[in-house]
């Protein structure tokens, strides 16, 4: 009689794990689709072509879903390190983002993103099959770090 109360204790312990699990998977693609806030214009993605162009204008990243949504982060000239530990320029706390995950900055009048070798990746514009290691952004573009479904933020230069 005992073993059928560990039993059933224990089933019902992971049927529970098994549905906050879920209703928290839905929670973070639910935020992951959230507009901007209001008076946030979004830019459209600009053409590829642009990639080879100095800016004129002061990068930013605005953050649209996450942790850090609706706030905006000047790109400053020596870059932005981002990651979980404490003594980056951005912060993400999530099991996801390595402790010292990317770095985005300004070199020879380009917007570069760099890759610090993440377990679980940098995505550019929506490209979930191929995370990226170094790449040139352009006004516009999208950038995940550690995966689809917690932050996500916009390069704009304004």
């Amino acid at each position: 009689m005992l073993k059928e109360y560990f039993f059933w204790g224990g089933f019902i312990a992971v049927l529970v794990g098994i549905i906050v699990s879920l209703v928290k998977r839905r929670e973070r693609a639910r935020r992951w689709q959230d507009p901007p806030p209001a008076g946030m214009p979004i830019p459209p993605a600009a053409d590829r072509r642009e990639a080879g162009k100095p800016i004129t204008g002061t990068p930013r990243l605005m953050c649209l879903g996450g942790s850090h949504h609706g706030h905006r982060f000047e790109i400053p000239p020596r870059g932005l390190a981002i990651g979980r530990a404490r003594d980056n320029d951005l912060i993400i706390v999530d099991g996801r983002i390595s402790a010292h995950h990317a770095w985005i900055g300004v070199v020879a009048g380009q917007v570069m993103l760099r890759d610090y070798q993440s377990l679980n990746g940098t995505f550019l514009n929506g490209d979930r099959e191929s995370p990226v290691s170094e790449a040139v952004l352009i006004n516009g573009d999208m950038v995940f770090f550690g995966g689809h479904a917690g932050d996500r933020y916009q390069l704009v230069v304004e």
